[in-house]
């Protein structure tokens, strides 16, 4: 339960009490091994995996488990065996299927990997990630067209995945311009991703009278903290801010778009929208805005993804910290100020810290261009 809640560090102690009850029960370590997953603690939850196993070596889902610490690792060989493990226990786990084929496409084995996914589809018809993933590897191998009805498939069952509706308007917008290029010639370099016209691109935008007040009144208090979170000493929102039905907060979503847009000429697809609210003490450590599924090589996403700043109030800057938005590969110092705006490539390391008297209110957009 506690581990449901988010609050890992109590059920880290709860587990870990029960195996000082009970060393032998295979099921806590399981369970331990999953907190420090949630956690990043990867070394220590494959300590964990692996006692759980030595205890109960049919345990299927520690076997499960252990494959998606290795490929955290990036030990895909090692994971690889571990998921064929798993599913010689429980041939049905429809989910180490579908991670065995992500490992298999890592591994550049991209029609085993195909086989994968459509077995835990097979088995799962509703798993959407299962979806999501066969068309990727389809596109990759060039089978555009059916990469686009298994991402319109996962789209279907799960019509909230930020994923399958960004990878579907990625592959629509990409059939597109092929189809343009394929009329006009080379008249126009549709093909490739114009970008920002500088790195960091700075704007300005004014702040109506009415948005801070309205931040604050949006809840704040996140459930669950993410994995790898950059930000502390801040309140921060969900990452749908601009979904939010008011008035001002859908001006304000139109007027962003159109920036964004006008910022990477083109259509944009925004992923998440958040605030954050810093008090003293409050900032981001180093970080980049890429995930996971950015980094995949099959649709190259990273290439595509910005990052955009807004800040509303820029809090006591009279003060040692005062909230600097720090970049990095090059080093460089951008004092915020209020209504300012930044665009940079998701990939761009930044930071910030700031111990001013005040709160500093900021706005966070990632997207891509399509």
């Amino acid at each position: 339960m506690l581990q449901e809640l988010g609050r890992l560090d109590e059920a880290l102690a709860s587990y870990t009490q029960a195996i000082a009850l009970k060393p032998n029960l295979a099921e806590a370590h399981g369970n331990l091994g999953n907190t420090f997953q949630e956690l990043s603690r990867l070394d220590e939850a494959l300590a964990s995996y692996t006692q759980a196993i030595a205890l109960k070596p049919d345990f299927a889902d520690a076997h499960y488990n252990l494959g998606n610490t290795l490929k955290s690792l990036g030990r895909l060989e090692e994971a690889e065996a571990i998921y064929t493990q798993a599913i010689a226990l429980k041939p049905d786990l429809a989910d180490a299927h579908n991670n065995l084929g992500t490992t298999l496409k890592e591994l550049g084995r991209l029609e085993e990997a195909e086989a994968s996914y459509q077995q835990a589809i097979a088995l799962k018809p509703d798993l959407a990630l299962a979806h999501t993933n066969l068309g990727r590897v389809l596109f990759n191998m060039g089978y555009q067209d059916l990469a686009l009805k298994s991402i319109e498939k996962a789209n279907h069952i799960d019509p909230q995945s930020k994923e399958s509706r960004l990878i579907l308007s990625v592959i629509k917008s990409r059939k597109s311009r092929e189809i343009s290029e394929a009329v006009i010639g080379d008249a126009r370099d549709i093909g490739s991703f114009r970008g920002l016209t500088s790195n960091p691109l700075k704007l300005q935008r004014a702040v109506e009278a009415g948005l801070i007040t309205k931040l604050y009144g949006i809840n704040s208090n996140v459930k669950k903290k993410l994995k790898n979170d950059a930000r502390f000493g801040t309140r921060s929102s969900e990452f749908n801010l601009l979904e939010d039905s008011s008035p001002i907060i859908q001006s304000l979503a139109a007027d962003l778009t159109r920036i964004m847009m006008e910022a990477v000429k083109s259509d944009v697809y925004v992923y998440d929208a958040f605030f954050n609210i810093l008090g003293a003490g409050g900032g981001t450590t180093p970080h980049h805005h890429l995930n996971d599924s950015d980094k995949d090589i099959d649709l190259n996403l990273g290439k595509q993804k910005y990052s955009l700043q807004y800040y509303l109030s820029v809090g006591d800057q009279n003060c040692s910290e005062p909230g600097m938005l720090k970049l990095y590969e090059p080093v460089e110092d951008i004092l915020p100020g209020e209504g300012m705006i930044t665009i940079i490539p998701a990939n761009r390391m930044h930071s910030a810290v700031y111990n001013g008297k005040t709160d500093r209110v900021m706005i966070g957009i990632n997207f891509y261009s399509l």
